[in-house]
């Protein structure tokens, strides 16, 4: 009998060390348990900052040259990134650390904390965790865009023979005509050929034109009111054309009707209509000289303090302040390739190029609408094989 008591206290021990190990092996799955769940959230937060800072710090290639996107890409996307959270706390600029590939349009963002604490695990000595989150987003080329204004204008290109003073621009007397010489010559700018690009954007004005890197602040002809400028290629043909019809846009003047009463709102509102590069559209027959007045009046009235002060290179009296990039009076415009349209009586056209352009004031119904050519235009949809676009949308690829 004392024998067969001491054999029972015997398993009764060994049985409580079984259980102890066991219930301690528990313990330790459910603390990495929950404390994988905790990580696993905070990880998620640190790569929504990330993707929402580095998408914030590529759009700044929307809106700049490549040159000058990179301290805006830098601030917006620190900005983004303390706009999140943490574990349900701010995220310290000291947590992010940001790259900017001026050459390639990208933004990577690497958010970190290295010492986000545990629960549970605790009681297996691991006290802290490391947790952090990479994310890139380019600015890359698109094929299309929304919200354009409807009225084209001729890309540039190297004139032979009517450029007197050599400066490679359109100048107030000359009369330019692609095609007239041998040696005319044009190219699209893509983003990359700068040195041997001529159209807006490219570097080609640079040396000859002081002050209006890669164009950016020069003045252009958006609209010309008389048929017979020298910035018209022929006194019959006109700019204006057809964008698609948009069944949720607002008329910002009365209601849309057609023709002439819908060119005037697409001047003054938002068509959200997608417009392809490559793709005919149909050209209005009139020049739209009132419409244009009116559309061009009504979009002035929404920001009618902003100008573009030459000395500084940027809007000024904006309603939006430094924000200016977002004025109704920025607005999106196509370009097409100056031979395109070589006579008159042609029923569409297709666009190579869209534009960003700030929108000047018109002192009367007879002076030409006047912009300064800014740089790259957002996109819509998805990328496509686009070549020689200035159109550019925002694309996670890390």
């Amino acid at each position: 009998m004392r024998t067969t008591s001491h054999a029972l206290r015997s398993e009764r021990g060994a049985t409580l060390i079984l259980v102890a190990v066991a219930m301690t092996a528990m313990l330790g799955f459910l603390a990495l348990a929950i404390d994988l769940g905790m990580l696993y959230v905070a990880h998620s937060d640190a790569q929504r900052a990330a993707d929402a800072a580095a998408l914030a710090g590529a759009s700044a290639f929307l809106d700049n040259s490549n040159s000058a996107a990179v301290g805006p890409a830098r601030q917006r996307a620190l900005e983004y990134a303390q706009r999140n959270t943490f574990q349900n706390g701010p995220i310290d600029s000291a947590n992010v650390a940001i790259t900017v590939l001026q050459d390639s349009n990208k933004v990577g963002v690497y958010i970190h904390r290295d010492s986000v604490p545990t629960l549970f695990a605790r009681v297996l000595g691991i006290r802290t965790v490391p947790i952090a989150a990479f994310a890139a987003a380019q600015a890359i080329q698109a094929g299309a865009a929304k919200c354009l204004k409807p009225v084209a204008i001729p890309d540039m290109w190297f004139d032979a023979n009517e450029d007197p003073n050599g400066d490679r621009v359109m100048d107030n007397g000359e009369q330019w005509v692609f095609g007239d010489n041998p040696g005319d010559r044009y190219q699209a700018f893509n983003g990359s050929n700068s040195s041997t690009a001529t159209g807006y954007g490219s570097g080609f004005r640079n040396s000859t034109s002081p002050g209006f890197s890669n164009d950016f602040g020069r003045q252009l002809q958006i609209k010309e009111q008389d048929p017979q400028s020298p910035f018209v290629a022929s006194p019959g043909i006109f700019y204006p054309w057809q964008i698609p019809i948009d069944p949720t846009e607002v008329p910002c003047k009365g209601s849309f009707g057609g023709g002439a009463s819908a060119y005037r709102n697409d001047i003054c509102s938002c068509n959200n209509s997608s417009v392809q590069l490559g793709t005919p559209y149909p050209i209005k027959t009139g020049n739209m000289v009132g419409p244009t007045w009116q559309g061009v009046g009504e979009l002035i009235k929404d920001d009618p303090s902003a100008y573009w002060d030459a000395a500084t290179q940027t809007v000024k009296g904006s309603t939006f302040g430094g924000s200016w990039m977002n004025s109704p009076r920025v607005v999106k415009l196509a370009l097409f390739a100056p031979g395109q349209i070589t006579k008159s009586g042609m029923t569409t056209i297709t666009f190579n190029n869209f534009a960003l352009m700030f929108v000047e004031s018109q002192k009367t119904s007879k002076d030409p609408v006047t912009g300064r050519f800014l740089y790259y235009v957002s996109g819509s949809g998805d990328p496509g094989p686009v070549t020689g676009s200035l159109v550019k949308t925002l694309k996670l690829v890390k």
